[in-house]
Order: C-alpha cells, then sequence, then structure tokens
C-alpha cells in the first residue's frame, strides 16, 4: 500500500498530528471531521495559535463513491477535548492501493473501496 502523502489532495496536510471529531459513513460516503494540520507549504498555512505546534484548520475528508466499507476495533467511546466538544483521537496511517483505502487511529481501523478522496477546508470560523 502506499501513503497519503503521494496522493494530489492530501500532500499539503499531516494527518497524524490531526484530530478526528466526527465520522459520517452513509451509502456511497464517508465524510471525517478533523482539526487537520496544515503543512508550511499549504497556502493557507499561518502561524500555530499560541500553545499549539502546527496551524491547525477544520476541514472534512471526504470518501466518495465508497462501494464496500470495513470497520474494525471500533469501540472506545470519544474522549472531550479542551473545548467540550467530542475527540476520536488522531490518525495513526493512510495507505492506498489501486482504490482501496485503509484508515487507522483510535476509532479502529477501515478499509473501504472508493472512487475519490478529497480535504474540504471549512471556513475558519468552525474551528
Amino acid at each position: 500500500m502506499t501513503d497519503y502523502g503521494h496522493i494530489d489532495s492530501l500532500h499539503l496536510y499531516y494527518l497524524e498530528d490531526s484530530w478526528v471529531l466526527d465520522i459520517l459513513a452513509m451509502p456511497g460516503t464517508l465524510t471525517m471531521t478533523l482539526d487537520v494540520v496544515l503543512l508550511p507549504e499549504h497556502p493557507d498555512c499561518g502561524a500555530p495559535l499560541p500553545g499549539e505546534r502546527y496551524c491547525y484548520r477544520r476541514g472534512e475528508l471526504k470518501f466518495e463513491g465508497v462501494t464496500s466499507l470495513h470497520w474494525t476495533e471500533q469501540g472506545l467511546p470519544p474522549a472531550k477535548d479542551a473545548s467540550g466538544g467530542r475527540d476520536y483521537g488522531g490518525i495513526d496511517s493512510l495507505a492506498f492501493d489501486q482504490g482501496v483505502y485503509s484508515i487507522a487511529g483510535d476509532f479502529g481501523k477501515i478499509v473501504m473501496h472508493a472512487e475519490l478522496i478529497q480535504m474540504q477546508l471549512l471556513p475558519t470560523e468552525a474551528r
């Protein structure tokens, strides 16, 4: 499998220090809401907020054209983050091979067949 850094739509993000805030699986799609780390090369990257190491932005990691999805090792309840919201931990890995994506973290492991993966940043006031 190939690491997510080789996916054009994801090469300007650092997922390993990003935070998963929500996961929504629906027929044909999987959406993960994140506080995602922007790499310095990202055009929207700015200075980190006080007390933070990275520039974070609220975003949605979307898998579209999902034809199969297998989610295992789930069961840990979400933690509460500093603002009182849900936090499903970080992303340990995201890899792909010929339309099969494998993503793992504190939320479990998800393996799916999907046609498209993309990151969409949300308005800055969303964070």
